[in-house]
């Protein structure tokens, strides 16, 4: 007899196919982020190809300008701002025929965010924190550079005429020690798009108009805060209707609105400053917040304890803000902190790089907790002092305004 043999349907094992699963996992995760970096690469190269695209309209857009204005092209930075509607001119261009030519016109995605900038008369196109497709690209002229999603690429400025670096102080001629200085600025605040330099800058006290010196020294979220070389005002009260400091600087801030009510709107706003302290006679709370805004939000005074910042000092102390070196032994240059209170009266004596007559020094908006008729001002001595009364106004020894501005470093680039 023949045995019947029956065939039988073998399936997989779990074993088996747990073996597939882990292959095909593995397999998963080496080509996966292969694939997803392809595809964010080809996102990237896209992104770029757009900011090229961009560059070019903004090439057009200088022929075509020049074209309809007799071959003229402006001199000073020529700005679009870029949303998702498009690139639109943010400069009134005053002497020229803007007709048709307040927006760029271009291809392909739209930034939602951004800067493209015309400059050299027209030589030099170049475009900054464009937001496209995640990404954040810059043109630097030549070439154009985005982050990966989600990551600014970091911009290295390429600075106008007027802004010098401190690290380029040497190579340009400045020599002394600029304790706290991040860089000289020559700039005119009643426009930011004036080309200014050494050579035409004025720092004569009273002078708040045209291209003026400023020391830079702060730089926070792409912005620096500056604070002119000069008084821009003559003497002046701190509060000129008391000699009560609890009520804040009112007089000087009035005095500092009529001094910059012309400046440029491209200015950063000020934030409010509050001062607060227990008065050590009787030892209730005193306060006071300035609003800027209620003052023009053009410019600010600096505070005392910025100052002490500044110098490392405490600024209850009253002293020389050089450590090494006492006031009464200070001699020409030796003073690091000599930006602060150059342009005052006799301070060459205590280690200033030049000093010029109207004004012993300049207001804080800092009240004196020890002393309610008294505020905190910088002096020629050096110093952070309070020895003026809130309306002091003397002619020969009283404090001007010596005005501090926050402005966009973007503001100061080609």
């Amino acid at each position: 007899m023949k045995k019947d043999f029956k065939t039988k349907n073998k399936g997989f094992t779990l074993i088996e196919l747990l073996a597939v699963i882990v292959i095909l996992a593995v397999i998963a995760l080496i080509a996966v982020p292969q694939i997803l970096n392809i595809l964010n690469r080809a996102r990237k190269s896209a992104a770029e190809d757009s900011v090229s695209g961009i560059a070019k309209s903004a090439e057009t857009y200088v022929t075509n300008f020049m074209l309809q204005n007799s071959g003229g092209f402006p001199d000073g930075t020529v700005t679009f701002n870029c949303t998702s509607s498009g690139c639109s001119l943010s400069n009134t261009l005053t002497g020229y025929n803007t007709d048709n030519l307040t927006e760029l016109d271009f291809k392909g995605t739209k930034p939602t965010s951004g800067t493209v900038k015309i400059t050299d008369n027209g030589k030099k196109v170049t475009a900054s924190n464009l937001n496209i497709n995640g990404f954040t690209c810059n043109y630097d002229g030549e070439k154009a550079s985005c982050g990966d999603s989600g990551e600014v690429v970091e911009e290295k400025l390429n600075y106008r005429e007027g802004v010098i670096l401190k690290e380029d102080f040497a190579e340009q001629g400045i020599t002394g020690d600029y304790e706290g200085v991040l860089a000289i600025v020559y700039l005119d605040p009643t426009n930011l798009s004036v080309t200014c330099n050494e050579e035409n800058s004025d720092s004569t006290t009273g002078k708040n108009t045209g291209c003026m010196k400023w020391y830079a020294y702060k730089d926070e979220d792409g912005k620096y805060t500056m604070i002119a070389d000069h008084n821009i005002t003559g003497n002046v009260a701190w509060y000129a209707a008391s000699t009560d400091n609890t009520k804040g600087p009112i007089t000087a801030l009035e005095e500092l609105q009529k001094a910059t009510a012309n400046w440029d709107s491209k200015l950063v706003a000020p934030t409010p400053y509050t001062a607060s302290w227990t008065d050590d006679i009787y030892g209730d709370n005193q306060s006071y917040t300035i609003n800027y805004e209620d003052y023009g939000n053009k410019a600010r005074l600096i505070s005392a304890e910025e100052v002490s910042e500044i110098v490392g000092r405490d600024f209850l102390t009253i002293g020389s803000f050089d450590t090494k070196c006492d006031a009464i032994d200070c001699s020409i240059g030796e003073n690091k902190y000599a930006w602060l209170f150059d342009n005052t009266i006799d301070c060459t004596d205590y280690g200033c790089n030049v000093a010029q007559s109207g004004s012993d020094g300049y207001w804080t908006s800092s009240a004196v907790a020890s002393d309610s008729s008294k505020a905190w001002h910088v002096i020629s001595l050096g110093n952070l002092d309070y020895y003026y009364d809130v309306n002091h106004t003397d002619d020969n020894n009283g404090n001007g305004l010596r005005p501090v501005i926050i402005v966009s470093k973007a503001d100061l680039s080609l």
